[in-house]
């Protein structure tokens, strides 16, 4: 008993001598504000440059939206040419979800449930690699403005 009593107070000298001002751990830097890595698609990791993997990204986000976009019966009175300018959210998962729509005031008048088409459309993309923070590799979420543009006949 008295043994362990002994060790017990040991480890309590010696632990109360630590001071972690004087280690040479140095913490690295991190910005949070910004992110290394845009997100991606497939197809867009083989570029090199981070411009061009940016520029394939949001062409085929666009296209996919487009493609998706399914307006059914809903009939224009009015030639429509207007664009409209999305705020989409890709979460740390790769889920991509919109936040919010600007520029609807005459997109409304002519569709209005425009707001649900683009949501419906948006649960059909693929899966998205997230955006990441390069020095460390973790998978953060990322907000960004996507024009769209409507046009009718």
């Amino acid at each position: 008993m008295k043994l362990k009593q002994v060790l017990f107070l040991l480890i309590l000298i010696i632990g109360c001598s630590y001071n972690p001002k004087n280690s040479t751990f140095i913490t690295p830097e991190v910005k949070w504000t910004n992110n290394d890595e845009y997100p991606s698609i497939e197809d867009c990791d083989e570029y090199d440059t981070e411009i061009a993997r940016k520029n394939c990204f949001n062409s085929k986000i666009t296209k996919l939206i487009y493609s998706n976009i399914d307006l059914g019966v809903n009939l224009v009175s009015k030639k429509l040419n207007d664009t409209i300018l999305l705020s989409l959210l890709i979460d740390n998962q790769g889920k991509i979800s919109l936040l919010n729509i600007d520029n609807l005031n005459l997109v409304l008048i002519e569709i209005p449930d425009i707001e649900l088409i683009i949501r419906n459309s948006l649960k059909n993309i693929p899966y998205l690699y997230p955006a990441t923070k390069t020095n460390f590799g973790i998978p953060v979420s990322t907000k960004f403005k996507l024009p769209l543009i409507l046009k009718s006949n």
